[in-house]
């Protein structure tokens, strides 16, 4: 696990400070951007990058730990402390939803990644037996057809 307390430590507040563009609500972050659109920081004797929001928490409001550093804004590049909040991994997935962000992830055939159909899911489930065959006939497998013989999986498909 990163030590932030020892990494906070380790970057100048004021050169921090530069690469954040305020605005009169969000501070963007004006450094350096991962692929998911979050402010990046990194030091030469840290050998890591940590996400710029985690590090504006932390050398303006105090200690982090564990916990996850959420957005009021909903901003990715935002680095306003008065606009963080921590929280846990599950604080941060509800926060996800009630904001609109994890909308249609994961959501059954609508998934572009979905190999089988409601009516698939449906004939697996109505099918007795057969799961070697069933598995061959939809290209998914044999645990696959027993996850959603069991409920498992595509839970809310009768």
């Amino acid at each position: 696990m990163i030590d932030l307390i020892e990494i906070s430590s380790l970057i100048n507040k004021e050169k921090f400070t530069n690469r954040i563009n305020k605005t009169d609500n969000c501070w963007y972050w004006i450094g350096a951007v991962d692929g998911r659109g979050y402010g990046m920081i990194g030091h030469p004797l840290m050998n890591t990058t940590i996400r710029a929001h985690r590090i504006a928490y932390q050398l303006f409001k105090g200690n982090v730990g564990t916990l996850h550093v959420l957005h009021k804004c909903d901003t990715k590049l935002c680095v306003n402390p008065d606009h963080l909040f921590l929280g846990t991994h599950a604080a941060n997935m509800a926060d996800m939803r009630k904001k609109g962000r994890r909308k249609n992830i994961c959501a059954f055939e609508k998934n572009g990644r979905a190999k089988l159909t409601f009516e698939q899911v449906k004939i697996i489930r109505e099918t007795k037996g057969q799961r070697r065959q069933l598995a061959t006939q939809f290209n998914i497998s044999i645990s696959q057809i027993q996850r959603i013989k069991a409920g498992k999986q595509w839970v809310t498909v009768g």
